[in-house]
């Protein structure tokens, strides 16, 4: 019996006004698999991720996340997303503190401590963590945002041009962090090659 999808979209289609964006679009991703979003600027990435963490209502169509309707509860606690457009965090608390605060969410106090000192470590982003937040530049505050999408432990992460703003050496360590994770859905949009490369197939929304 084949495994049911993480994610499962069906002719899902977003405009705005006369404006197609998005679709219409049929997309399954199984779990573990990484599949990348490209196309220019303007051709949809960012509104089909939002589509699916339920930040954005589809115009037609549907969205399921583990067989749950997108924005729903169920969806919700399934997803791990870093959106360039919702890297909200309380600006005068450290970075450290904003992720022990989005942990205990899902999390004991205590759990949820020693999960965020473990995804610090493995992205080796102390120093930042231990900043306020309004005092960390764009790139920084990138990081915390992709240490709060691996918390949990969710079966799908959404993360947008997650690289654009690092290092190489923090770019080793998302991938090796994502490698780590090897059950975890991943629909990723870049513009970066190597970002693609890593994927198990792309999927142009410019055509």
């Amino acid at each position: 019996m084949t495994a049911a999808p993480v994610l499962a979209a069906n002719r899902l289609q977003r405009s705005f006004g006369d404006r197609v964006v998005v679709g219409p679009l049929d997309l399954e991703i199984a779990a573990g698999e990484r599949v990348a979003l490209v196309g220019p600027n303007g051709s949809g990435k960012s509104s089909l991720l939002r589509c699916v963490a339920g930040t954005l209502a589809p115009s037609a169509g549907s969205v399921h996340v583990v067989g749950a309707p997108a924005g729903s509860v169920a969806a919700r606690r399934a997803i791990g997303a870093s959106l360039a457009q919702e890297r909200s965090f309380y600006l005068r608390l450290t970075g450290r503190a904003n992720l022990e605060l989005f942990a205990s969410l899902r999390r004991s106090a205590r759990a949820a401590k020693a999960e965020v000192a473990a995804v610090i470590d493995e992205l080796e982003i102390g120093d930042i963590a231990a900043e306020r937040v309004n005092r960390c530049s764009s790139g920084m505050v990138q990081q915390l945002a992709l240490a709060r999408a691996l918390l949990g432990d969710t079966p799908l992460l959404l993360l947008d041009e997650p690289t654009r703003s690092l290092d190489a050496e923090a770019v080793e360590r998302l991938w090796a962090a994502l490698r780590r994770r090897a059950g975890t859905a991943l629909l990723m949009a870049t513009h970066r090659p190597e970002d693609v490369a890593r994927c198990d197939r792309a999927l142009d929304l410019g055509r």
